[in-house]
This record gives C-alpha cells, sequence and structure tokens, in this order.
C-alpha cells in the first residue's frame, strides 16, 4: 500500500512539477542612506518575516563621487546596514551606486565582478537585473545588454515564472523607449518588474505584466500611504504559477492595487509641501508673524492649523485656527507670538496644517503639511570700490575686511565643521565679489577628479554658492567649484546658463576660490542699500568624517531648499 502511495506521488510530481515550489522573497526601494532608521527597521522587518531571498532594486548608497575611498567607506556603511539579514541578498546597480567610472568598480568589489546586469535561478523560476545606467548612459537599455537579454530570455523561457529588477522606472519615462523591451519580455513568461528611483509607490499591470515602482527610505516631499508617498517594502510569495504581493509599510499591510493610478496625481492639489515660516528677529518679547493657507483644488476644504512646540515658554495667540476655505482661494493666518528669552534654533515650533481626505477608493485619511518657523543667519554686505589680485588666494587685506562668515555647520544641531571655512563678499556696481577660504590639514589628498559635459563637483572636494536674488524661496542660482577650478553652476533656465569668473588657490594647509559675478548674469541690477538676498555657503570636504557643511542648514541632498537660505543685507 505504501508503494502503491508512493507511486501516485511520484506521478503527481512528474505532471505537475510545480508542486512543492513554494516560496517568497522581499523587495527593497530606494535607500541610499536618507532616513536610515527607517531602512533600518525595514531590513530587521524583512528578516522576521523569514523569506527565501532579497532584491534590492538599486540606490543602496548616496555615491556620486569620484573619490573610491569616499565609495568604499560607504559599501562598508551599507553592508553594516543589513548586517542583520540572514538569507542571500540580490543588489540592483542605482544611479547612485555606479555613478561615476571611478566609483563603479568599488560596486563590483562589493558584489561580485560579474553584477553590474545578471540573472540567477530560484526553483524553477528565473531572475533578471538589468542596469539603467551601463557606461554611464543614464535612463537607457544599452543595446550589449539587450542583446544580452534576448538570448538569456531565450535560454530561460522554459522557466514557470521571470521577474525582472532595474533601478529606472523606464516604463514611465516619456525620455525612453521602453517599447521594445516590453515587446520582447511579454515574449516569455515575465511576470513583473521591479523599479525605484522616483521615490514613490506606483503599480500598474501592462500587457499581463505588473509594473512596481518601490521606495524604502528615499526622501519624499508628501508623505501619506493612501496616496503612494511612504516608506514601504514588497513582499512576493510564489506558489507555482499563483503569485501573491503585499506592501508593507506604516505598520500596516496593503494589496498591490491599493494605489490607483490617478490618485498620486489627485491628490496633488489637496497635499501641500512643508514650508517655512521666516521670523525677522530673535529678540525676545512680544510680535507678529502670518501665514498664508491656501487651497489649490476644486472642492471647499476645512482646515485646522494648529502650533506644534516641545518648549511651552512659547506664547502664541490664537494658539490655532479652524477654517473653510473655498475652491482657490487663500486666507492670511494672522499669529500674535512671544519669544522665550532663550531660543534653541535648532527646534522651533512648527505649524501644523491638516484637512480631511478622501481617496477615490472611498478611504479618509489627512493631508497634513508643516510649516516650520526658521529664523535666517543674517549677515551684511559692503559696498567697496576695490581692485583684487585674481588669483584664488584671499590673504588679501580687502577680504579679512569684508568676512561675514567663520564658520559651517554639520547638522541641523548647530555642530560646527572640525576644519573652518570663511566666507568674504563686497560689492561695487557692477559685480558681487566672493572669497572663500577652505581650512585642510592635508592640501594633498584634496578630491578634484570631475569631469565630462555634466562634471558632480558636489562629488569633489568643493564650495558652493546659492543666490536666491528676488527672495521668493523657490529659485536660486547655484555656484560649484572644485580645487582645481572645475565648474558646476545652474539658474531657473538650467545648467550652465550663467557666466562668472572664478580662480582657485592651493596653499600650504588649506585651499581658497575667488568668485566674481556680474549683477547681469544673476538677472539683476546693483541692489539698493537694504536690499536683502537669501544666500547660502555649502562645503564638501572629502576627508572629514562629516563631509558636508553649510552656513544655513539645508537638506543633505537634492532637493535643495531655498527656504533655508540665510539671509546677506546690501549696505
Amino acid at each position: 500500500m505504501k508503494f502503491y502511495l508512493f507511486c501516485i506521488y511520484i506521478f503527481i510530481l512528474i505532471a505537475n512539477p510545480l508542486i512543492g515550489q513554494k516560496y517568497k522573497f522581499i523587495v527593497w526601494g530606494d535607500s541610499q542612506f536618507q532616513n536610515p532608521e527607517t531602512f533600518e527597521r525595514i531590513v530587521h522587518e524583512t528578516e522576521l518575516l523569514k523569506p527565501d531571498f532579497v532584491l534590492h532594486v538599486g540606490d543602496m548608497i548616496h555615491g556620486y563621487t569620484y573619490n573610491v575611498n569616499a565609495a568604499r567607506k560607504q559599501w562598508v556603511k551599507f553592508r553594516k546596514q543589513i548586517e542583520p539579514l540572514t538569507v542571500p541578498f540580490y543588489p540592483t546597480p542605482g544611479n547612485h551606486d555606479i555613478t561615476t567610472k571611478e566609483i563603479q568598480p568599488t560596486y563590483l568589489e562589493t558584489w561580485g565582478e560579474d553584477k553590474l546586469y545578471y540573472s540567477f535561478d530560484y526553483l524553477s523560476n528565473h531572475f533578471i537585473v538589468l542596469n539603467a545606467f551601463h557606461n554611464q548612459n543614464f535612463d537607457s537599455v544599452s543595446m550589449e545588454q539587450f542583446s544580452w537579454l534576448k538570448k538569456d530570455l531565450e535560454k530561460n523561457k522554459s522557466s514557470h515564472n521571470i521577474f525582472v529588477t532595474i533601478h529606472s522606472p523606464l516604463h514611465l519615462n516619456r525620455g525612453f523607449d521602453w517599447s521594445y523591451v516590453h515587446n520582447l519580455l511579454k515574449q516569455y513568461p515575465v511576470r513583473a518588474v521591479f523599479t525605484g528611483h522616483y521615490h514613490y509607490y506606483d503599480y500598474r499591470k501592462i500587457d499581463e505584466i505588473e509594473y512596481f515602482c518601490l521606495n524604502s527610505s528615499g526622501n519624499m516631499k508628501l508623505y501619506n500611504s493612501y496616496i503612494g508617498y511612504f516608506h514601504h517594502f514588497l513582499q512576493v510569495s510564489v506558489d507555482g504559477n499563483n503569485i501573491d504581493y503585499a506592501v508593507v509599510g506604516d505598520g500596516k499591510i496593503f494589496s498591490k492595487d491599493f494605489v490607483s493610478v490617478t490618485e498620486r496625481e489627485r491628490a496633488q492639489k489637496f497635499f501641500n509641501e512643508n514650508s517655512t515660516i521666516i521670523l525677522s528677529s530673535a529678540s525676545p518679547g512680544k510680535t507678529e508673524l502670518s501665514y498664508i493657507l491656501e487651497n489649490h483644488s476644486n472642492e471647499v476644504i476645512n482646515y485646522s492649523a494648529s502650533w506644534e512646540t516641545e518648549d511651552y515658554s512659547w506664547r502664541f495667540e490664537p494658539w490655532g485656527y479652524n477654517i473653510i476655505l473655498p475652491p482657490n482661494e487663500k486666507k492670511e493666518l494672522r499669529f500674535k507670538y512671544e519669544l522665550p528669552k532663550e531660543i534653541d534654533k535648532s527646534n522651533l515650533p512648527k505649524l501644523k496644517i491638516e484637512s480631511p481626505y478622501t481617496t477615490s477608493t472611498g478611504i479618509l485619511t489627512s493631508a497634513k503639511h508643516y510649516a516650520n518657523m526658521f529664523i535666517p543667519p543674517t549677515r551684511t554686505v559692503k559696498n567697496v570700490n576695490a581692485k583684487i589680485t585674481f588669483d584664488g588666494n584671499v590673504e588679501e587685506k580687502i577680504w579679512e575686511e569684508s568676512l561675514i562668515i567663520d564658520n559651517l555647520f554639520v547638522n541641523k544641531k548647530m555642530k560646527h565643521e572640525i576644519d573652518k571655512t570663511r566666507v568674504s563678499m563686497f560689492y561695487d556696481d557692477e559685480n558681487i565679489y566672493v572669497g572663500v577660504f577652505g581650512s585642510e590639514p592635508k592640501p594633498e589628498n584634496l578630491s578634484a577628479f570631475a569631469y565630462g559635459d555634466i562634471p558632480l563637483v558636489f562629488g569633489d572636494d568643493d564650495f558652493e554658492l546659492y543666490f536666491d536674488t528676488n527672495r521668493d524661496m523657490k529659485t536660486f542660482f547655484r555656484l560649484m567649484v572644485n580645487p582645481k577650478g572645475t565648474v558646476l553652476s545652474s539658474s531657473p533656465k538650467g545648467r550652465f546658463t550663467f557666466n562668472f569668473d572664478v580662480k582657485t588657490f592651493i596653499g600650504k594647509d588649506f585651499w581658497s576660490a575667488e568668485f566674481i559675478i556680474p549683477f547681469k548674469e544673476l538677472e539683476t541690477s546693483k541692489p539698493n542699500i537694504g536690499d536683502a538676498w537669501g544666500f547660502n555657503v555649502r562645503r564638501h570636504r572629502q576627508q572629514a568624517e562629516d563631509i558636508q557643511s553649510d552656513w544655513s542648514k539645508m537638506a543633505n541632498h537634492p532637493p535643495y531648499e531655498p527656504e533655508y537660505f540665510g539671509i546677506i543685507i546690501f549696505e
């Protein structure tokens, strides 16, 4: 009898080889050291779920550097982050991981020489990892790789399920024709394509292939799981030909299609990005401030606005508002407040603005954003008619007399940089002049490798200047230079759209730069006495433990935050 049952079992296995082909894997989205506590929590949650293996869709480190040692340190840091994982891990190269040809070898050192694009098998399933940045060609699938893909698919056409990862969601990219890749994939048993890069959740089904866009801990301007802006990972459960997907995040488990394709677009009119409320004075005493609340939607919205603070020596009158605002209208919210005698500028009150939001599927949630109180650092700039020896060396007396900044900060808790940065500035009828001095104990180790049509100067040692000439806290001019004098600049019109002169100098224990910037290139004229501009300075020092420092601390990674620039006032 036992032998008879055994024969039946063997017959069933032969007839249906998918029996016993049951497993699960986890897919992580972008991490790149943004919100590391969130990513590390996801690592621990993944380990608790005990998947058979983990896929990462790319952007594991910050990258964007030419410095090999800096990249190696980042990979050590990432490996430390995923150390709790006890199952196999399969990486996908993202733009942050292999930005430059100089650091690409560190990716291969970490994961293996064959890991730029590759494939592997698990049971009777096949997995393909593509590279959207092969040979530093961004957001594309190279012909070399496409040829390999065709051969790999044909070789594995008998697989029961095929899954693909690629960092960029090229199926959503209007600048790339994904159709020829998609048309190839649909000829084979490709079930899903996993992507990231855009820092939100997106799901759609095209010709029976399911496409996912994931974000595990990358920065976002908005945050609400019901509109796809939240940190999450994907659990994929495979049982033969049956495949189930669960989106895990915010302490909840969602179905794969819980956010419709149109929900995120619709929500843009109801959800606002965080903003700032600029305080003109930090002197103790009673004063007033206002905030403009706008309803960008086509519906009547009931808003609540209330102050949040950990320091209740702050006094606000009123403490909050309830406002019903018709479509496309705005209202000024006015508050009287009293500043405490002692102020912690790194932990100021914030105004929470909240309103109910019902998704297109009928789920009631809330649209919430904050207006963060901010006291910008302020300096005055002198009008001086003086000539400089334009050689990059800022040791002339005029630079000492026009010093406006003598220290930068590495975080929002106002921790000072170790090796000092000094910034001097003055102006005349035609130009604004800026001199930057950076202490550097080992100038022989300065990083200055940027090259190409878009040199990644911020990946080297560099000085960066930001000017918001009309103080709209949205548009600005950006100037960067590395020790070799390589420049990257941008304006509201795009990269390299305005002209200025800059020279650099490397000394015994420092390096410095002199900038001459015509007002006309900043699309303005000579400022009047009392005029104010938004301004900021950033420095990257690759030999430091804290590589990045700012005068007025803004986000460590783009998008930049002109609302957190300091202020320069022209004398």
